[in-house]
Parts: structure tokens; C-alpha cells; sequence
């Protein structure tokens, strides 16, 4: 579908500096990241023909400008607000990045916002998904490696343990732990929240923050060690990776995977592609669309990395950036039970890949530089699903010679690495019975020696790379309502909406997540967000799609 932008009306020429000055300016609280724009214009320009275009249309405007890729051809800028928060006020900033994208004749505007949910409310402990309606009853009597003959990973090892795959984590960091020793490696180490290449976990405390989640996912990837057939494991390390040979590239891109932003993501996917990284895991995501995250997930497919997502915790809907994997540019994984069934707070959709498990399985604890260096918990959520997954992308791309190898078959066959992982992995995959015919957990439950066994793909069994620009944010909001039900958006998403489409998919995200949370808590004391007058005025005026957002 293409984008129909609503241009300027007479006398509407100081219409991004007006709404500007109604967003609450002053300062950014210590630990978050200030308001950032994305603008994506039709065709590339360079940074400073970018900077004029937004100084003509705020005069007086404290900002930057930053091209996502390239400073002298690029599509993709993000326009940073030092003195403005985005927290509490999202409705307004979507009108004023309405109205920047008219005065800057960009193609499309995304606010780049914090991913926080409903603030704190439900805060819980240390759990992998921090909030109590996100969390299940935990169980700590299992044996640490339960799941590796789950998933067969036993059987993969016949082929390989990992030699030879770098897998880049992109999350909060790492610690120095038990469990990580050996496992990661220096080349491509980079911190893009405090820059140098320190990429050690700098355990930034505070409400929604998650401390230790980039060591917690490194581990359940790469933490040395055996397995056998019962769950047990063997030294060196108390958990055992389901790639324990593979090593890790660390890139601390964010500070928390709960008060979570994207606007170093993109800058981190090329950086663990430019340093040679077979397989990217990002267990982080929210509801907010940025298209340069898109664009860079293309780049990294037609580079020949497999990209391992999380379908998402609390979130009903698969979030952003595994939502994206109907595109054919990532995986997405959600999340199961012990027993196969779907855990209770996994982000389902027609998005997903297929499901890998996520509840009671072992990884490195460590949230404060206190914390003992040898510490292990049982967790849950879609982090552990798509830990496990990378480690198992891994393997898959070491047994097949790695990445360079199978970018060259990929290449001759017309398709992507990423193409041919997904069909080897989901080859003969069958939704077990305790799904009950759900449509929404992917094609079935990993199973790495399986993947492994799959003969690769021929030229007319993948499909074909995909283009390298990113497609129009409205497109996204029809795939994000198809995820649900594809006649509901098809009827729903008209061209008129691309302007508002940001705001849409954002609104439909939180009141599905404010649906959730009810259900666990029914006196939880929660606003619902009002819509901007533009999207309340589409949503009165189309019953389809205001059934689609959930009002």
C-alpha cells in the first residue's frame, strides 16, 4: 500500500514550530533517552540538507541531526530533542511529528518513543519480565539443561557445538561472570549508550530498569559446558549454551529491554554485520515502529546474518522488532511452557516463526555489581526462547561452513541466508496437540538437530532477498492488524492513514497490553490513552478499525 501524505493547508506554515512549543521542555531525567524523530525522506539527501530543512521549520529549536547510515546518502535521520522528554506526553508528540514531516517535506515521521507500558505499575522483583502480570508461578526443581533434550540440541552437538559462529547480542551489555567465561569475544565489542568499546553491563538501576539482561542472554547462547540426555549439565559452566562453542559479540545498545529504545538499534544491527556476526539476537522489542530498524534488518538479511527476535512479553501483539518477520528480513520466536503449552504472557501472532521454550529455564543472574559472579536463576519470558534460538542459528551456520559459505549459496539460489535458516528450521514442524489448532506460536517448537539434519533449500524453495529499503509505515500497520485477523485489516487501513498510522499501531499496542493486564489485575488503576483529534475522529468515523485498535 503507498503512503498519501496530508501536505500543509494555507496558513499552516508554522505548524511544527507550534507544536513544538506545546511539548513540555526542560530537561531529560538522568538514565533516559531524550525525544527522538525519524524522518525518512523520498529520496536520499545528506545530513546537513537534512539539518536545513528542519532549522526552516523550527526556527527555534534546540536539535540534531543524524543520518541512520550514511551522512551524505541517506534516507533515514533522526532528529534529537535534548530538552524534551517523551514520557507522559505521546499523544502530542505524534502531532508534532505530523507536522514536522509536512514542514520538512519528509515521505514519513516516526517518534522514536520509550516502550515503558504503563510506567510502574507492577513492578516485580527481579524477573525476567519485571512486571507481576507478566510473570507465572516460577520452579526451580528442574535440572539446569532441561531443555537441551527438549529441543535436541544432544543431537545437534553430533554435528557441531557452534566453532566458528560469532553471535552478536544486542541488549544492555555484559557483566564479568562465571558463566560467561570464554564465551565472548572482544572484536566488535562497542557501548553505543556511554560510546567506547567497553560493552560491560553498567547496571543502571532505577524504575523499569533490567540490569544483567544482555549476561542472562549470552549464557543461555554460549555458556560453556555438556548436556545429557536427562537435563543434566557438566562443567565448566552450571548452565550449558545450545551453542557452547560458539562465541558472543557484545554491543550494549540499550539500558533496559523494559524502558526500551530504538534509536541505537539500527546503528547496532550494521555494526555487528560490518564486524562479522553469523547470527544477531535481540530479546528486547516494544510497540513503536522506526523504519530505519527495518531498513538495517534488510541490510543485515542481504548480508548473509540470521536475525533471532523476540516475539515479546506482556505485549498480546509480537512487538517491534520480530514483528517484522513476515518480511522475510528476521525470526521471531515466542514463548512455551515446560509441557509445550504457550506461556501465558508470550506476544503471539501471525508474525511468528515458530515457539521455543520460555519458562523455568536456567541462565546467568547477575543485576548488581554486588551480585556474586557465579549466580544462576531459572527465568522466563521470550528472552529465553530467543537465547536458545541463536544458539541453535549458530550451529546451523557452522555445520553448513559459515556465513561467508552460505551467503555465496544463498546468492546463487536468488534468496538469503535468513531464508534458507528459516526453512530448514521450521522443516516439517507440526503445532503439537497441546496447542489445541492455534494459529498464533509459528509453525511448531524448535528443534536443533532437525535444523541441522534439513537439506538446505533449492533456488525455487526460498524466497527471494528482500528489497533494501524499508516499506511504508502504513504497510506495517496493515501487516501489524493482520497479525489478528487479515479481513479486519484489509477493511480497516485505507491510504488516507499514513500520516497517522504511527500513532495507530501505537494505540492498538497499548490497549492491547492494557487488555492484559486487567485480566491478571481487574482493579489495576490505569489511564487509557486518549488518541490525538486525528485519530479519534478515523476511529469514530470507521467501526472496522476502531474494532482493529481495540476501542
Amino acid at each position: 500500500m503507498g503512503s498519501t501524505r496530508v501536505d500543509k493547508k494555507e496558513g499552516d506554515k508554522d505548524l511544527a514550530q507550534d507544536s513544538y512549543n506545546s511539548l513540555e521542555r526542560g530537561g531529560v531525567p538522568e538514565g533516559r533517552d531524550p525525544l527522538s524523530v525519524e524522518l525518512v525522506t523520498a529520496a536520499p539527501t545528506t545530513s546537513e540538507a537534512m539539518r536545513a530543512r528542519v532549522a526552516a521549520a523550527l526556527p527555534d529549536a534546540a536539535f540534531d541531526v543524524e543520518a541512520t547510515f550514511d551522512a551524505e546518502e541517506d534516507r533515514y535521520f533522526f532528529v534529537d530533542f535534548p530538552d524534551i522528554d517523551p514520557h507522559g506526553q505521546e499523544i502530542k508528540v505524534f502531532e508534532f511529528a505530523r507536522a514536522l514531516r509536512r514542514d520538512t517535506d519528509a515521505q514519513e515521521s516516526n517518534p522514536v518513543l520509550p516502550d515503558s507500558l504503563f510506567g510502574a505499575h507492577h513492578v516485580a522483583g527481579e524477573n525476567e519480565g519485571l512486571f507481576s502480570f507478566c510473570e507465572t508461578p516460577r520452579d526451580n526443581g528442574r535440572p539446569f539443561g532441561w531443555h537441551h533434550p527438549e529441543i535436541d540440541t544432544i543431537g545437534a552437538w553430533q554435528h557441531t557445538r557452534g566453532d566458528g559462529s560469532v553471535v552478536a547480542v544486542i541488549d544492555t551489555g555484559y557483566s564479568d561472570h562465571a558463566e560467561l567465561q570464554g564465551v565472548t569475544t572482544s572484536t566488535g565489542e562497542i557501548n553505543l549508550v556511554e560510546g567506547g568499546t567497553d560493552a560491560h553491563d553498567q547496571f543502571s538501576t532505577g524504575l523499569l530498569k533490567n540490569p544483567g539482561h544482555g549476561t542472562l542472554v549470552m549464557s543461555v547462547v554460549a555458556s560453556r559446558g555438556t548436556a545429557n540426555s536427562a537435563g543434566q549439565t557438566g562443567a565448566p559452566g552450571a548452565v550449558t549454551g545450545t551453542a557452547p562453542a560458539a562465541k558472543v559479540m557484545p554491543i550494549r545498545a540499550i539500558r533496559s529491554v523494559i524502558d526500551f529504545n530504538q534509536r541505537r538499534i539500527a546503528t547496532a544491527i550494521d555494526h555487528a554485520v560490518a564486524n562479522g556476526a553469523a547470527v544477531i539476537a535481540m530479546a528486547l522489542g516494544g510497540p513503536t515502529r522506526v523504519a530505519s530498524t527495518e531498513a538495517a534488518l534488510r541490510r543485515a538479511a542481504n548480508a548473509g546474518v540470521v536475525i533471532v527476535c523476540a516475539a515479546g512479553n506482556c505485549w498480546p501483539a509480537v512487538v517491534f522488532p520480530a514483528a517484522y518477520a513476515p518480511l522475510g528480513v528476521c525470526t521471531a520466536v515466542a514463548a512455551l511452557q515446560p509441557d509445550r503449552r504457550p506461556w501465558k504472557k508470550s506476544g503471539r501472532g501471525g508474525q511468528v516463526s515458530f515457539s521455543a521454550f520460555g519458562e523455568q529455564v536456567w541462565g546467568a543472574a547477575k543485576n548488581k555489581a554486588s551480585d556474586p559472579d557465579g549466580g544462576i536463576r531459572a527465568s522466563q519470558g521470550t528472552t529465553l526462547a530467543t537465547s536458545m534460538t541463536a544458539g541453535v542459528a549458530a550451529l546451523w551456520v557452522a555445520k553448513h561452513g559459515g556465513r561467508a559459505a552460505l551467503k555465496q549459496i544463498a546468492d546463487q539460489r536468488g534468496t538469503t541466508v535468513q531464508a534458507m535458516w528459516i526453512s530448514c528450521a521450521t522443516r516439517n514442524m507440526q503445532p503439537p496437540a497441546v496447542w489445541n489448532g492455534a494459529l498464533d506460536l509459528g509453525a511448531g517448537v524448535l528443534n536443533a538437530h532437525a535444523a541441522l539434519e534439513a537439506d538446505l533449500p533449492g533456488a525455487t524453495e526460498a524466497p527471494a532477498a528482500p528489497e533494501a529499503e524499508a516499506v511504508s509505515t502504513l504497510n506495517i500497520l496493515q501487516m501489524h492488524l493482520a497479525g489478528s485477523s487479515e479481513a479486519i485489516a484489509a477493511e480497516a487501513v485505507t491510504a488516507e492513514m499514513a500520516d497517522l498510522a504511527p500513532e495507530l499501531i501505537w494505540l492498538s499496542y497499548r490497549r492491547g497490553a492494557m487488555k492484559r493486564m486487567l485480566e491478571t489485575d481487574s482493579e489495576a488503576a490505569l489511564s487509557e490513552d486518549v488518541p490525538s483529534p486525528a485519530v479519534a475522529a478515523a476511529l469514530a468515523a470507521s467501526p472496522a478499525l476502531r474494532s482493529a485498535i481495540g476501542g
